[in-house]
């Protein structure tokens, strides 16, 4: 009887230290299984990557410019310049896309305004020739007339622009604000427009403060230009030419 218990007891201890030793191993598997966390996170990256994608700079279209310091010599000429242009009321435009008709509004108003010697007076009407229009038009854009023609306000027969005399019109000018230089002997200016009644006597190349000084008239600002230029030499004489052209 004694030996039966005594077997017994074996069975159990064998039993239980078997079942102990599945726990270990079944104890032991879990620590050890593989994680579902995602290590592919960007706050897991290694700071040795080299992961090109993620470390390249932006990039930039943004053109590097630099300012032009202007002078009082530099202002008086590109004032002149650019009033030329805005005494004749000329349109917006893009570069490459200035048309006929306005290389040919520009030439005649350009000539009425500042060469009126050029003009042949018969009656009330003027006549111009197309030949002069395409020095005007070369001169200030670098591009002559493609084909003379009859536009909404002139009529261009046998090699001339007829006109109708005219006089009284508001004075309008322009002053430099700002210059870049683009490279390539290009420039980007900033421009304003003043107007001014007919009879305005004053300085076109003075200051707000100075107009209002003199207790003479004061221009008003009527609009803001971008421009874009090119300095060209011809017979060694340094000028500027309008490349673009935006009313803003």
């Amino acid at each position: 009887m004694n030996k039966v218990i005594y077997f017994n007891k074996i069975v159990t201890v064998t039993m239980i230290l078997t079942l102990l030793a599945g726990c270990g191993e079944a104890t032991k598997q879990v620590e050890t299984s593989p994680s579902n966390q995602n290590t592919a996170s960007e706050d897991n990256i290694s700071p040795n990557s080299s992961n090109k994608e993620e470390v390249k700079p932006v990039e930039t279209t943004n053109q590097d410019s630099k300012e032009v310091m202007i002078d009082a010599n530099l202002k008086k000429k590109l004032d002149t310049f650019f009033s030329n242009f805005s005494e004749v009321h000329l349109k917006s435009f893009e570069k490459d896309k200035l048309d006929d008709s306005s290389l040919i509004a520009f030439g005649i108003g350009h000539i009425m305004i500042n060469n009126f010697k050029l003009i042949q007076l018969k009656g009330d009407k003027g006549y111009i020739k197309a030949e002069d229009v395409d020095e005007k038009a070369l001169y200030y854009f670098g591009k002559k007339v493609n084909q003379h023609k009859n536009t909404g306000e002139y009529i261009f027969e046998n090699g001339l622009y007829k006109i109708t005399m005219a006089s009284g019109d508001a004075y309008t000018f322009s002053q430099i604000d700002k210059l870049y230089d683009l490279g390539n002997n290009k420039y980007k200016a900033e421009v304003s427009v003043y107007t001014a009644s007919s009879g305005y006597t004053g300085d076109s190349h003075g200051t707000i403060d100075e107009w209002r000084a003199s207790g003479d008239e004061v221009p008003k600002l009527s609009n803001k230009v971008t421009a874009t230029i090119e300095k060209i030499n011809q017979d060694g004489n340094e000028r500027y030419i309008l490349i673009e052209y935006n009313m803003n």
